[in-house]
């Protein structure tokens, strides 16, 4: 009896444990869909023991151990690619090494299609249709013809394009291509493209001087990213010299080049795709300066450097101590005046100026003694709130709104501080009516050159131009168009009768391989009364500034940095308000020129202070400062 009772105890443990491993197993599922295209990611959902860890794998059919695809459960469903070889697979749930629950999938190559026009010319960006799966990294590019992908050539991820069509440039070279829908390493479709050889034609002055501003024309494919540039006669294009993207003529199919200062035979170049496709030979003979000055000046006074010769854009007379060749006062060449202002500095002794090409190769030098003034001098301080512009005049802003707007200074982003200074040089120092053009960059795309005219040249029309501002906001890694920008105020700018004061507000250095210098000088070759002022916000950079300076010097304005806020504010309102000049009443001679909230220092005497049509008396006196307030 006792044997037959353990006997029924042994079966019903027996039972209970069978039973619970069944249910045990039951806690282990896996759902999937039954069939899936190539590099699909789907979605699988589980289940698993509270407590119990487990993750997914992939088999192929009939294999145990393989896995070409495994994902650890962080989520319910959980998503797993699928692989890209075609066939039969196992989708497993795997728990202490065991195979748990299986789910089987087919996985299947997708349809896709492309369509391309059927011919096109080297370097140029076509337009491609598509449709596909739309998996990770799928992209579309070129291939041989019936052969794998190029690598290294244009292509674009299809995930990024929201299903509208693709812009691929065609490779650089002649042949015959396809254009491909590429998933992982599969091709699902080709449309086949002939792409034909490109050249272009060039014209420009056959002998030029050292480092002079070269007008070059062409006829080219003006493809994206073509540009010209010099190269060596009949050789490779030199690295580092002065290039310009056919793209920022604005379809003038114009543009200007700084020659070599190295004396020499170049050939003017057009590149597409990293090829040269067209050539005109130039001969870069040397230049000659020579200069003028007073021999003697009297400490204090502005004097005048004249120049004659092969003067360029970019080069700087420099007024040097003789005893150690300390930088004491310089000046921005600019070439269609023909001289340089400079300041006397306040110590007497013997001095040099020096002539200096943009390269820094010296081209002429003169001794100037600096005198001991007869008496102290007095100084002027003068003051402009209101810009004295006239119904025929215009104001043109330029405003940088990429990227590093929008670090901050203090607790301010720095396009905050500038749309609110930009508001204030509307209502507070442009007259009512004035003509006005806004341009902005940096506000639109990311990773952009993009550059945009917000406000059309017209009166300025103070409501809309501060709803305009209110709407500008800096957008991350956007990039820095200064060149093209500025070329483009040949356009913005049209059709104005009087002067033109083109203002620059930027926090950094070009990014877009413009060449702002060049775009000055076409400016001003443009026969326009017109002043190119750089406002540098927030610039660390001293080399940069300089830079600035010579930009502005090109084109007959002026650089002001601001390092704040209300430097800022200050900065804008003299580079609205414009240059003043200080005139001896018997002779008529220009002594000094300024900029209002400069101080000027002057030998005492009697003077005229005139400002566009404003013509004021001034005295001053010989250790006093005279304050003098124009504009309102």
């Amino acid at each position: 009896m006792v044997r037959l009772i353990r006997f029924r105890a042994f079966l019903i443990a027996a039972l209970l444990t069978s039973v619970c491993s069944a249910l045990a197993e039951d806690m282990y599922t896996v759902s999937a869909p039954t069939q899936a295209h190539i590099r699909q990611r789907i979605d699988v959902n589980w289940t698993i023991p509270d407590g119990a860890k487990a993750l997914l794998e992939i088999h192929p059919e009939g294999e145990n151990t393989r896995r070409v695809g495994y994902a650890y459960l962080h989520g319910n469903p959980q998503a797993i690619t699928v692989p890209e070889a075609p066939g039969r697979y196992r989708i497993v749930l795997v728990a202490d090494r065991e195979f748990r629950a299986v789910q089987f999938v087919d996985v299947v190559t997708p349809d896709a299609s492309v369509t391309a026009p059927s011919s096109a010319g080297a370097g140029e960006s076509i337009e491609v249709a598509w449709s596909g799966p739309v998996s990770g990294n799928d992209h579309l590019t070129f291939a041989q013809r019936n052969g794998p992908p190029i690598r290294g050539a244009s292509y674009s991820y299809v995930g990024n394009l929201r299903g509208a069509p693709a812009s691929l440039r065609a490779p650089a070279d002649a042949g015959d291509y396809d254009v491909v829908y590429v998933t992982g390493s599969t091709v699902l479709a080709r449309a086949p493209v002939s792409v034909g050889s490109v050249t272009a034609q060039l014209s420009a002055a056959a002998e030029v001087h050292a480092g002079a501003s070269v007008e070059v024309s062409w006829v080219g494919p003006e493809n994206s990213q073509d540009f010209i540039t010099f190269a060596e006669r009949g050789g490779d294009r030199i690295g580092g010299a002065s290039y310009t993207y056919t793209g920022n003529a604005g379809g003038d199919q114009t543009a200007s080049l700084r020659a070599p200062e190295a004396v020499g035979a170049y050939d003017v170049v057009y590149v597409s795709s990293n090829r040269i496709i067209g050539r005109s030979p130039i001969s870069v003979v040397e230049a000659r300066v020579d200069i003028a000055a007073p021999e003697s000046v009297v400490a204090y006074s502005e004097f005048e450097v004249s120049w004659t010769g092969a003067g360029n854009a970019g080069d700087v007379i420099r007024m040097y101590r003789t005893a150690d060749d300390g930088l004491v006062k310089y000046g921005y060449v600019d070439p269609n005046t023909g001289s340089v202002r400079l300041g006397a500095p306040k110590e007497p002794g013997e001095h040099v100026l020096r002539y200096l090409t943009r390269g820094g190769k010296e081209r002429a030098r003169q001794s100037i003694t600096v005198l001991p003034p007869p008496q102290p001098p007095g100084h002027l301080l003068v003051l402009q709130k209101r810009a004295l512009l006239g119904p025929d005049d215009a104001v043109g802003v330029i405003l940088d709104a990429s990227g590093s707007m929008l670090q901050r200074l203090g607790d301010e982003r720095r396009i905050a501080i500038a749309r609110d200074t930009l508001k204030e040089l509307v209502t507070e120092t442009l007259p009512a009516n004035t003509g006005f053009a806004l341009r902005v960059f940096g506000h639109r795309e990311v990773d952009s050159c993009r550059t945009d005219l917000e406000i059309s040249l017209g009166p300025l029309k103070r409501d809309v131009t501060l709803a305009t501002i209110d709407a500008i906001n800096a957008m991350n890694l956007a990039r820095t168009p200064l060149g093209h920008s500025i070329g483009l105020a040949k356009h913005d700018l049209q059709g104005v009768k009087g002067r033109r004061v083109l203002i620059v507000l930027t926090d950094g250095e070009e990014t877009c391989d413009g060449d702002a210098l060049a775009e000055i000088q076409a400016l001003r070759k443009l026969g326009w009364d017109i002043q190119v002022n750089i406002v540098g916000f927030a610039i660390e950079d001293p080399e940069l500034e300089q830079t600035f300076e010579s930009w502005a010097a090109a084109g007959a304005g002026r650089y002001f940095a601001a390092a704040d806020g209300e430097s800022l504010r200050d900065a804008l309102t003299r580079a609205a308000t414009g240059p003043y000049q200080v005139v001896d009443q018997q002779t008529g001679s220009t002594l000094a020129t300024g900029v209002p909230g400069e101080q000027l220092a002057l030998p005492g005497g009697d003077y005229l202070l005139r400002s566009g049509e404003k013509e004021l008396e001034v005295t001053i006196q010989p250790g006093e400062l005279s304050t003098i307030t124009l504009g309102g």
